[in-house]
C-alpha cells in the first residue's frame, strides 16, 4: 500500500514522511484507530515506505522487490500481532 492510496489524513502522511526524511524514526509506532479509520492502510504504507528500496520524495515507488512483497504482504520484516481473549473453561 502506498501514502497516495490512502484518502485524507494529509497530516498524519506528511508527520509520517517528514520522520523518515530527517532519519527520526522512533523504534516502535502504534496505529490506533477505529475500525475503518484508515489506521491499518498508515501502518501498512509507512512500513512500505521504510523498506522501500527506491523510496521516492513523499512515497514508496511500489515496484522494487521490496514495494512488491509488501503488497502481497509477504515481506519478512512484515509481522501482525492481533488481541486475543482467553475463555477459561
Amino acid at each position: 500500500m502506498q501514502f497516495k492510496e490512502i484518502i485524507g489524513h494529509k497530516d498524519i502522511k506528511e508527520h509520517l514522511v517528514r520522520t523518515v526524511q530527517e532519519n527520526r524514526v522512533s523504534h516502535a509506532q502504534l496505529f490506533l484507530g477505529p475500525e475503518g479509520s484508515g489506521s491499518l492502510a498508515l501502518a501498512y504504507a509507512y512500513a512500505q515506505f521504510l523498506n522501500c528500496e527506491n523510496r521516492q520524495l513523499t512515497d514508496s515507488c511500489g515496484e522494487c522487490p521490496s514495494c512488491r512483497k509488501y503488497s502481497k504482504l509477504i515481506h519478512p520484516d512484515l509481522h501482525m500481532s492481533y488481541p486475543f481473549i482467553a475463555k477459561h473453561k
